[in-house]
């Protein structure tokens, strides 16, 4: 998969342009993963600190993180807010043109990995000292990835898919990861994870999801786009569900629950490895109408 990164700078005086690398940022607009991590023992960084400026770095870090996890609470269907704009491969160019003092970014570069983690550790290898490991249970960032390719080699994504948008009915409001517009909505398609850690959590999320579009069943609602556009929602509009399935018997209990919520929706819902058929059916709906 396609990632962008940049190196966070500690410049202690810009004037000399002298710096040490103390963290990275790390993403994709294909997936909708964003990490940031710093080096867990500053020890060069606090050589260089003269002015006690360090603190400042640390924050700005810190402040990154929070943004980021603001965002990854609202992929998974935790919140509905952010921390400023959603992370993206333009919002690190801007992070990189804007800071120019003692935090500096390096130009965002593409670069190719298997996931994130492994994007990450392979730019704290190469370009940091001191490399901190992280981990984690398998998020539904892979779904994401594979619908948006279905859509985009189906020609939908740029002119008919709307992302990441807020679906309000019945006084329900949640997010939903994918709507697909001719005038009004013809489907909507959410991704979940059946490997992630908190299984219990994962059952509440997919809960809430279907009592929202049980609303929409019943009397229609709106979907809402980032950029405040707004799009009907019909009480027929397709339902899709795209998943990666359970890896084991101990992730299988949130699966079980699921799948009586998605049965009482009648939506149609496919392994992660079959995400092109969810634009196929797409394409049929649009020919229809």
């Amino acid at each position: 998969m396609r990632y962008s990164y940049s190196v966070i700078r500690f410049v202690p005086d810009p004037a000399k342009g002298e710096f040490v690398n103390v963290g990275a940022i790390v993403g994709s607009d294909e997936s909708s993963e964003w990490t940031v991590r710093q080096v867990a023992n500053p020890i060069r960084a606090r050589h260089l600190d003269e002015r006690d400026a360090l603190l400042a770095v640390w924050a700005f870090i810190d402040q990154l993180g929070r943004q980021v996890d603001a965002y990854e609470d609202v992929i998974q269907g935790m919140s509905l807010d952010t921390i400023g704009p959603p992370p993206s491969e333009d919002w690190l160019a801007e992070l990189h043109a804007r800071h120019t003092n003692i935090v500096q970014l390096s130009p965002p570069l593409p670069m190719i990995a298997d996931t994130l983690e492994d994007a990450l550790d392979t730019v704290f290898a190469e370009l940091i000292v001191d490399p901190a490991k992280r981990s984690g249970g398998l998020t539904k960032h892979p779904a994401l990835a594979a619908v948006r390719r279905a859509y985009k080699e189906a020609g939908l994504l740029a002119d008919r898919v709307v992302q990441g948008a807020t679906l309000e009915a019945g006084g329900h409001r949640e997010r939903m990861d994918f709507g697909v517009a001719k005038d009004d909505v013809i489907q909507i398609t959410q991704t979940w994870s059946f490997q992630a850690s908190d299984q219990e959590a994962i059952a509440r999320y997919v809960r809430a999801w279907g009592w929202a579009v049980k609303a929409v069943q019943a009397a229609g609602g709106r979907l809402i786009a980032a950029d405040a556009t707004v799009f009907h929602v019909p009480p027929d509009v397709d339902v899709e569900v795209v998943y990666i399935p359970p890896n084991g018997i101990r992730d299988e209990a949130a699966l079980s629950d699921a799948w009586s919520v998605f049965a009482a929706l009648s939506a149609t819902e496919v392994r992660i490895e079959d995400a092109s058929q969810v634009a196929d059916r797409a394409l049929k709906l649009i020919s229809r109408t």
